[in-house]
């Protein structure tokens, strides 16, 4: 996993944040602040299952057990884009991950790269 972030505009706090291979393994509060996600792109190319993008509002996440306050379908070999028009405001953490299974449960992760990246605002 691979985390980059590329600010788009400091005035507003807009930045893009990527991970590379997004899987089981949280990816726990990636600002380090509060904010809002207006835009979330997940690619799960290399994948032979349908995938599930999770994400969580708190910074200490147990994947499978911590409930995800936005989940994701992803169809294996697709990619998935979701515009969140006004955003989808975190108060605690930003964390994320992908999984196998929807809701709350699963905690096995893609079978291949799964390339996620967000537009946050914070």
């Amino acid at each position: 996993m691979a985390i980059s972030t590329t600010v788009l505009d400091a005035r507003f706090g807009t930045k893009i944040v990527s991970d590379t291979d997004t899987d089981e393994t949280a990816t726990v509060d990636i600002t380090g602040a509060t904010g809002s996600v207006y835009y979330v792109q997940i690619a799960a190319g290399g994948t032979s299952a349908t995938n599930y993008f999770k994400i969580y509002d708190v910074g200490g996440v147990a994947v499978g057990t911590t409930d995800p306050i936005f989940v994701i379908k992803v169809p294996a070999s697709t990619t998935k884009e979701c515009i969140i028009s006004g955003g989808m405001p975190f108060t605690t953490a930003l964390s994320f991950a992908t999984v196998t299974t929807g809701g709350t449960a699963g905690t096995t992760g893609p079978s291949g790269a799964t390339v996620t990246a967000l537009i946050i605002a914070g």
